[in-house]
């Protein structure tokens, strides 16, 4: 009689049923989610090297559930009710994220709403017995399906840097030639010749990692039968990965002496990509390892699991149906509130009104000397941007010492981490005399600024100056950023320096804000209310002897600044016209009927 009423009680659904309402949750799911899961696919696409792996990763986890199908299937699927708490807590974490403070607008953070909503949906729709065979095909999915952020990626990489560099370095020295090592730079000297070589952020091997890290945890879990075997392959991942990049770097130092060119551009990618089949091999050959140690008397074949149909405990419509209206609903909620709150989730890009490099050579008393500096493909890939300006200058007043000026544009970006020289000169062998950069207010001549009253519609106005323009043969309206001017200061070392010392000071202007710490970067240029969002480096480096200070340094930045800032603006965007121009949009969409 029980068995009968539980035969009642079982619904049985046909796969394409299922499939239809997987198609329905999907849209409802990526309709929430869109702006993560736009961003993820992004990701993959524009930095294939780093990421493009995340798109496989969906597929290997659904391989993983196949694999389980007969013992999941096995019993009729029981919803738990706890997973709708769960998908909620998902939902408003990801709200929260969306919708609340600029520093919860972050990608993983995000992310981790995503997970907890997949979670949840699975746990109500199957079940907590499925989720003992759902948890790491999941778990499997949320760590190695999305990307991290730079944030969180370099407090590896640069460790990786270092590892690799020395690793290089012994290495080469084993095989005879001369090398010298500063910091993450290796010179190998062979016929009398010098051949530098850079291990920048690309050769950290943290690509490396990350793909070998998917495929060990993969290839544990369907190769080796062993608890011991899984937790070894996959530890074994960081040192194989680790060992593999040192013999890459120590390739590309070999093409470097045949021809310098080899070491970078699209071959030095290329080196990269083709060394990743001998590292599969050598993670083959570990999985052989490891499945040989024991050998163990040859089992008896199991028949193959039979199947079993899918099979909901009372009727299988009545859950679907409350997720998709869950899903939906939360999905609406979200929109009006991203309305009501006036938020940009995405953040569209706004570019420089004109190149750098019409910036003037003669700026006040300074002449440009020599050529702008243009980095190759790694440099490029390393500094994040192809929108910057590397030029030196030199003062009339022959006292003071040459003057590098650098700027980096970067705009559209959510979570991107600036190169400065405090980390990037330390990798190149800079040894920096304090412990953290030193800020210091800068002298900046503004003695000329008015503020313009004329814009405002936003409620801010901006200090300005009117500029004679040539071309259009009318007076400019040149607006300046909002903020103290700040200098964020290290001073170096070097071991063929001598007795000189290198300065290096940098600020940032983001979305017509100014700031000193890239830290605060996000709170500028990532406000919510923006619907744009930019940040530029300003940075200036110079080599002055012992008896060169810090206030004389930011003395001369100051300077400096003080004739170029004009200059720099007029290629900036103007962040008063770009905001005045976005609440005109939005007054008149507001009056729209």
């Amino acid at each position: 009689m029980s068995k009968a009423l539980e035969m009642q009680s079982t619904e049985e659904v046909s796969p394409k049923r299922l499939l239809l309402w997987s198609i329905v949750i999907f849209v409802a799911f990526t309709w929430i989610f869109w702006d993560f899961l736009q961003r993820q696919f992004l990701f993959a696409i524009q930095q294939q090297a780093d990421w493009g792996h995340t798109l496989i990763i969906p597929f290997i986890s659904g391989y993983f559930v196949w694999l389980c199908r007969g013992k999941i299937l096995s019993e009729p699927f029981k919803r738990a009710r706890s997973g709708i708490l769960l998908l909620l807590l998902g939902l408003g974490w990801y709200t929260l994220c969306a919708l609340g403070p600029t520093v919860m607008h972050h990608h993983n953070l995000m992310g981790f709403g995503v997970s907890l909503s997949i979670t949840g949906l699975c746990l109500y729709l199957f079940g907590w017995r499925a989720m003992r065979y759902l948890w790491f095909p999941l778990l499997y999915l949320f760590v190695f399906g999305q990307s991290i952020s730079d944030r969180f990626m370099e407090i590896v990489t640069f460790k990786l840097q270092d590892i690799a560099s020395i690793g290089s370095y012994y290495g080469l020295t084993i095989l005879g030639l001369d090398v010298t090592r500063a910091g993450n730079t290796l010179e190998i000297f062979y016929n009398e010749v010098a051949y530098p070589l850079n291990i920048a952020e690309a050769c950290s091997g943290m690509r490396m990692l990350m793909a070998f890290l998917a495929l060990g945890v993969a290839m544990a879990y369907t190769g080796l039968p062993y608890l011991w075997q899984r937790i070894t392959l996959v530890a074994l991942a960081l040192p194989t990965a680790v060992f593999v990049n040192i013999l890459r770097v120590m390739s590309l130092g070999l093409l470097s002496i045949a021809d310098s060119g080899l070491a970078a551009g699209d071959f030095h990618t290329f080196i990269g990509t083709l060394w990743l089949i001998p590292a599969f091999l050598i993670y083959l050959g570990i999985v052989w390892i490891l499945k040989n140690l024991i050998i163990e008397e040859d089992e008896i074949e199991e028949p193959e699991e039979e199947i079993s149909p899918l099979r909901f405990r009372g009727t299988a419509t009545a859950g679907f149906v409350t997720a998709i209206v869950i899903l939906s609903v939360s999905a609406v909620a979200l929109q009006i509130g991203v309305s009501a709150l006036n938020v940009y989730l995405k953040k569209e890009a706004v570019f420089p009104r004109k190149d750098f490099s019409v910036l003037p050579s003669a700026i006040g008393g300074w002449k440009r000397i020599g050529e702008d500096v243009r980095f190759d493909s790694a440099g490029v890939e390393a500094l994040g941007t192809e929108l910057y300006l590397t030029r030196t200058y030199s003062s009339s007043d022959k006292t003071l010492p040459v003057i590098q000026l650098h700027i980096a544009y970067y705009t559209g970006q959510i979570d991107a981490v600036p190169h400065v020289p405090d980390r990037c000169m330390v990798a190149g062998g800079y040894v920096p005399l304090t412990a953290e950069p030193i800020t210091v207010s800068m002298h900046i001549d503004n003695s000329d600024w008015v503020k313009d009253q004329a814009i405002g519609k936003n409620g801010i106005t901006y200090p300005m100056i009117e500029r004679w323009d040539p071309i259009q043969e009318t007076n400019e309206i040149i607006h300046f950023p909002l903020g103290d001017f700040e200098l964020r200061c290290t001073e170096f070392i070097h071991p063929k320096l001598g007795d000189n010392h290198v300065f290096a000071g940098y600020l940032f202007i983001a979305n017509g804000k100014t700031t000193a710490y890239p830290e605060r970067i996000r709170m500028l240029a990532f406000d919510r209310s923006s619907k744009y969002a930019y940040y530029c480096k300003i940075q200036f480096t110079t080599r002055g002897g012992p008896q060169f200070t810090m206030d004389e340094f930011n003395a001369l930045a100051s300077g400096f600044l003080s004739n170029a800032l004009p200059e720099i603006m007029r290629c900036l965007p103007d962040w008063a016209e770009v905001t005045d121009q976005t609440e005109t949009t939005l007054l008149q969409d507001n009056q729209e009927p």
